[in-house]
């Protein structure tokens, strides 16, 4: 355990000049460790109960250049050269920005943070959940985290959300529905356009135009034509066809980069682009208001617009596939035009009668509706086969997913977490305190997800949750290592002084047998004797030498 204490004398108060241990900066040491992680630099500078901004801080920030250096290494009591891994940032923007790992600047934090996610816990790009859903669980600082064992995201997830976070923490790899669910509804979408004219109408006309085509082609035969000509006419009537059939497909084609755009745009929309500090005053106004308001509206704003940037970079992870197919459909229309100019323009210099020209004009378009009815079924009918076969592929995944084979296998990984869950809440007040689940429906899919929840035989005091998240903390790291699950090996919590001093000495002696690094600030008054010990104590302020100096 690493001890972030104040230095005021105790029992030396002033009326004049009161002392206090509060507001030296102990809790923004971890803010910014947060910070180096990805965390918004708002968080630093915001009060976290007012949503204000503390202009002084922000100034002192930006205007002093503050560079923030993280050190992290394999070895918690000194730096091994071999696995150091630095990470800076400061508060700057433009060309003065600084957000470097190892030396490698980054132009954004959407940048740096997948780089994070690759390197500590080797996530792919675009993976779910995502590395500030997962490391969340480390940075224990504020609400609705230094409040919750499990839910450590407050309302920020919604139960699937949280499904795919819990199922990626716990080692319990099942198949993702989320990616076909997402492109099946787009197929939907596509089909319901192409049916705008039902399949059984356009069948029938269809039909109709066979039999209007075999008509006229049994009149222009009648008119003892060239054979020559006949045959360039043929070659005509073929070449319509087929431009048309491949205009349709390049308008269907069209129709289908136009939707994923369109998509693309209604999601980025929703991206925060109006005025954040009216938008933040509000807020701040209905935390006030509603008591269950748990996620900062800093945290709101970050999430979102890293999901919409997800979610717009799978809407159109086709589109250059489609665009591609364009330009290609477009090229061949083209050459399809020159060919069949140069037959009409061999035609026209031939002697024909005007019943012929106005039979050939007949089956000229006959031919063109042809095409356009031939591709119109043809794409109803792949769309609808697409269609059918994602929704075979999600009907099959939910059926693994909610068997009662997959079942017992979360039964069972449960079972090995709450081996050492239960090891640390015995250690710390003698009662067993695990993890389990249910089987839910979302109430806005209507789909059915797994639900995690901690059953604990009495945890309703604030100092007692604080023990139980430390034992749930310091048991899944232990886990975490046991079934080789990305994670990292230190916790940084807050309220801490909330519980009792004997438990402070067992996350202590816990956390060192179990090689988990604890930073924990705390007031010194509040500090069991024992880890009044300057090889716990790793920094020490006061009101004359506080974190940020002005």
């Amino acid at each position: 355990m690493n001890l972030i204490v104040d230095s005021t004398p105790l029992y030396d108060f002033d009326e004049k000049n009161p002392t206090t241990g509060n507001g030296v900066g102990k809790t923004t040491v971890l803010r910014l460790i947060n910070f180096c992680f990805g965390k918004e630099p708002k968080s630093i500078y915001t009060d976290p109960e007012e949503k204000q901004t503390i202009s002084y801080i922000k100034n002192h920030l930006i205007k002093g250049e503050v560079l923030i250096r993280l050190t992290l290494s394999s070895n918690p009591d000194e730096i091994d050269p071999e696995t150091e891994y630095i990470i800076e940032r400061n508060f700057l923007s433009r060309k003065k920005k600084i957000l470097s790992i190892n030396g490698d600047n980054f132009s954004n934090v959407q940048d740096f943070t997948n780089k994070l996610s690759v390197d500590l816990l080797d996530l792919k790009l675009g993976d779910k959940p995502t590395f500030r859903q997962i490391v969340s669980r480390n940075f224990r600082i504020d609400p609705p985290s230094v409040d919750n064992t499990l839910r450590y995201m407050g309302n920020f997830l919604r139960g699937p959300e949280y499904e795919t976070l819990f199922l990626f923490l716990f080692g319990i790899k099942l198949p993702d529905r989320a990616a076909l669910v997402k492109q099946l509804g787009t197929e939907k979408s596509f089909l319901k356009r192409l049916e705008k004219n039902p399949r059984e109408e356009l069948v029938l006309a269809l039909k109709k135009n066979i039999d209007d085509i075999d008509k006229a082609q049994v009149k222009r035969s009648s008119l003892n034509v060239d054979p020559l000509y006949s045959e360039k006419l043929k070659q005509l009537d073929d070449l319509k066809y087929k431009q048309t059939l491949m205009a349709n497909r390049l308008t269907s084609g069209r129709l289908r980069a136009s939707l994923i755009e369109e998509a693309q745009e209604q999601v980025k929309s929703k991206k925060t682009l109006i005025n954040e500090e009216e938008l933040s005053a509000l807020y701040s106004e209905a935390q006030n208001l509603l008591a269950n308001v748990e996620i900062s509206f800093n945290q709101l704003i970050e999430y979102n617009n890293s999901m919409v940037d997800s979610r717009s970079d799978f809407i159109g992870r086709e589109l250059p596939s489609i665009r591609e197919n364009n330009k290609s459909l477009e090229q061949k229309i083209d050459l399809i035009k020159n060919d069949i100019k140069k037959i009409v323009d061999d035609l026209s210099e031939s002697n024909n009668t005007q019943e012929l020209e106005n039979i050939s004009e007949e089956l000229g378009q006959l031919f063109e509706n042809k095409g356009r009815l031939s591709s119109r079924i043809d794409q109803i009918d792949e769309e609808r086969v697409k269609v059918d076969d994602l929704n075979r592929q999600v009907v099959d995944i939910e059926k693994t997913l909610f068997s009662t084979e997959t079942h017992d296998n979360i039964q069972d990984r449960l079972a090995e977490l709450n081996r050492f869950f239960y090891f640390y809440s015995q250690s710390m007040y003698g009662e067993d305190s695990g993890v389990t689940f249910q089987v839910k429906k979302d109430r806005l899919t209507g789909k059915q997800f797994y639900d995690f929840y901690v059953f604990s035989p009495n945890n309703s005091s604030s100092g007692k949750k604080q023990g139980e998240i430390a034992a749930f903390d310091l048991g899944y790291t232990l886990f975490a290592r046991k079934y080789n699950i990305p994670h990292l090996d230190f916790v940084l919590y807050d309220k801490k002084e909330l519980m009792h001093g004997n438990q402070l000495l067992q996350i202590s002696d816990d956390s060192q047998k179990a090689n988990v690094q604890v930073i924990v600030p705390i007031l010194t008054d509040k500090i069991p004797s024992s880890l009044d010990d300057d090889k716990l104590i790793i920094l020490r302020l006061s009101q004359n030498e506080k974190l940020f100096k002005f």
